[in-house]
């Protein structure tokens, strides 16, 4: 036990100390945050600029109900459209809103002339209000009080999702943001399995390739070196994790003077039952899922004498990582179909597939099942990497296959 300590310690400290280990621990935090409160900001941040838009309406219809809206200022003219044409280069207005008579007591074509491109908010809003006036023109030939317009075209609609728990208890839930936030758990599960199960392998490689590792099995075991590995990235997973909710918390505390709603909001989330239900889960399903998918790192290294020859077998283990991302869309649709069910059981998809599936409602004895299965699969993959661990570290010049290993594997101490 005390050699696997050190193991754990070296690659623990080893890894710690990279560049790269600092650079993604800051980087991701503000990343995250910068998705949530950067486009937030965005739109908050308005021209003070006032934007004149003259309105010739031939139709006589619209120009007298328009309303301004923030720096967006409606002026009817009555002077023709060529002379307002001409004034849009003098700079006295933006824009020049042209609204043709119609058939009748209708409203033609519209037109909207500018020096330069109308930029999409004005667009939408000058759209929206004649949309708007030409619906109520619309009703008025049906004999429709104006009071009724807004209830028949936008009825008030409340609708709440409430789940029953075991106990049938009503709980109000919010699937659209657990959903969210069980796809990016998912991806992120699919990142650091891959980032640091890679890790482990090509540092299994590189000891291979200098000789190191011959010098190192003289004093260890061989199983147990590569268990000290694997723990010992493990707890470099574990520690960036915690850095980053630390450093997530304190971004949130600095942000809550200038986005008080959103960041209300966010608390209001966490103390859901279910975003704790699903953040254990996700703590587990990483813990287990990186342990069985670096065990399978560590026979791709030990088969291995270069980058180049892990291809084949690289393929056979990212595989099942493409497959649950593929599933996680079709349980978005279906969390209750077979498929959603079956696939989560599947320990090499479990973790990204069961997260996904959370928000809609599993019974606690399916994660269980999940779980243990995926911990069963863990150890009987532990076992086995260490049968070929031991063969393959010492193996050079020969590039391995999947017969190759299996013989390996039949080897006796």
């Amino acid at each position: 036990m005390k050699k696997i300590l050190l193991v754990i310690e070296r690659e623990f400290i080893t890894r710690v100390k990279k560049k790269s280990f600092i650079i993604l621990t800051l980087l991701v935090p503000l990343l995250f945050a910068g998705l949530m409160l950067v486009p937030t900001f965005i739109l908050q941040i308005k021209s003070d600029d006032d934007k004149t838009i003259a309105v010739l309406d031939h139709s006589g219809l619209i120009a007298k109900d328009l309303i301004n809206v923030g720096t967006i200022k409606f002026v009817n003219e009555t002077a023709s459209v060529d002379l307002l044409k001409n004034s849009l280069t003098e700079g006295n207005n933006y824009a020049l809103l042209y609204i043709e008579k119609g058939d009748g007591n209708t409203i033609g074509d519209i037109t909207i002339y500018s020096e330069n491109a109308i930029g999409m908010d004005i667009l939408n809003i000058v759209t929206s209000q004649i949309r708007s006036l030409a619906v109520q023109l619309n009703f008025k030939k049906y004999d429709i009080p104006a009071e009724q317009i807004a209830q028949i075209l936008y009825p008030h609609l409340h609708i709440k999702t409430i789940r029953l728990d075991e106990q049938g208890v009503e709980k109000e839930s919010n699937t659209i943001v657990l959903t969210g936030l069980s796809i990016i758990c998912g991806i992120l599960i699919l990142l650091i399995i891959t980032i640091f199960g890679v890790q482990i392998m090509r540092g299994v490689i590189e000891e291979k390739s200098s000789r190191i590792v011959e010098i190192i099995i003289s004093s260890i075991r061989p199983v147990e070196l590569m268990l000290g590995k694997i723990i010992g990235v493990a707890l470099v997973v574990l520690t960036q994790i915690v850095i980053w909710i630390i450093f997530f918390g304190a971004i949130l505390l600095i942000a809550q003077s200038q986005f008080p709603d959103i960041i209300h909001q966010i608390q209001s989330y966490t103390q859901d039952v279910a975003v704790v239900k699903m953040i254990i889960c996700f703590v587990l399903y990483l813990i287990f899922g990186y342990l069985l998918y670096a065990s399978m790192y560590a026979i791709v290294g030990s088969a291995a004498d270069n980058e180049m020859d892990t291809q084949q077998l690289q393929l056979i283990i990212t595989l099942p990582l493409i497959i649950g991302c593929l599933i996680m869309n079709n349980v978005v649709i279906q969390p209750d179909s077979p498929l959603a069910f079956w696939s989560s059981m599947i320990p090499f998809i479990s973790p990204m597939v069961m997260l996904t599936r959370i928000p809609f409602g599993v019974p606690v004895w399916e994660i269980i099942l999940s779980l243990t299965l995926l911990i069963a699969t863990f150890i009987l993959f532990t076992w086995i990497a260490a049968r070929i661990y031991r063969v393959g570290i010492l193996m050079y010049g020969k590039k391995a296959t999947l017969k190759e290993l299996i013989k390996w594997l039949k080897y006796k101490q």
